[in-house]
């Protein structure tokens, strides 16, 4: 069981999250409840694994958003590419290279959650299935909330070790700041 506080007046301040919480807050607060019952099932050792690919998924994210939107930081089509290529080839293939760490492989049981992620990331964003973008949101700020502040630091200080030469600095960056409000909101 969650042991940490939620802060959800201060998560329904994140600006990804704040239509969902003004349109129904407890039934939003409800459904990432469900999601961290959910994630709750897996030990430290997983929930720490998959801190490590969640700050690379976001990394990724943050990149490939501003690539789209022709950032001035952005990265070249090649190095965007490269950027996309890794860490979908991560997902995909359910194991995840760190240089200073070795290769992360992950239970049948968490590839099984790592699959309904992509597969939830793709109904919400791909395929714009009604109602999958809040669950998506839902599930990816359970996540956060699990994973916790420690593993995600760590995390982000090893992805900014070995991997910020690809995203940049600029991008690794985002990627910290846009995980930081979801610290900021447990204790």
């Amino acid at each position: 069981m969650l042991t940490l506080q939620v802060d959800w007046n201060q998560l329904a301040k994140i600006e990804e999250l704040q239509d969902y919480f003004e349109s129904d807050f407890q039934g939003f607060q409800n459904l990432i409840e469900r999601y961290i019952r959910k994630f709750e099932q897996f030990g430290e050792e997983e929930l720490n694994k998959l801190a490590y690919l969640r700050v690379l998924e976001v990394t990724n994210g943050c990149t490939q958003w501003g690539f789209r939107r022709q950032d001035k930081q952005s990265l070249s089509v090649e190095d965007t590419r490269h950027c996309m290529k890794m860490v979908m080839g991560f997902i995909k293939n359910k194991r995840v290279d760190f240089p200073s760490r070795g290769t992360i492989v992950f239970s049948p049981k968490v590839e099984s959650f790592i699959e309904e992620g992509r597969e939830l990331y793709c109904d919400a964003f791909k395929k714009n299935v009604p109602g999958m973008k809040r669950e998506y949101y839902a599930s990816s700020t359970a996540q956060f909330i699990v994973y916790g502040r420690r593993n995600l630091e760590l995390a982000m200080a090893c992805v900014k070790q070995d991997y910020e030469n690809l995203f940049s600095p600029y991008y690794i960056q985002r990627g910290q700041n846009y995980i930081a409000p979801y610290l900021a909101c447990i204790s």
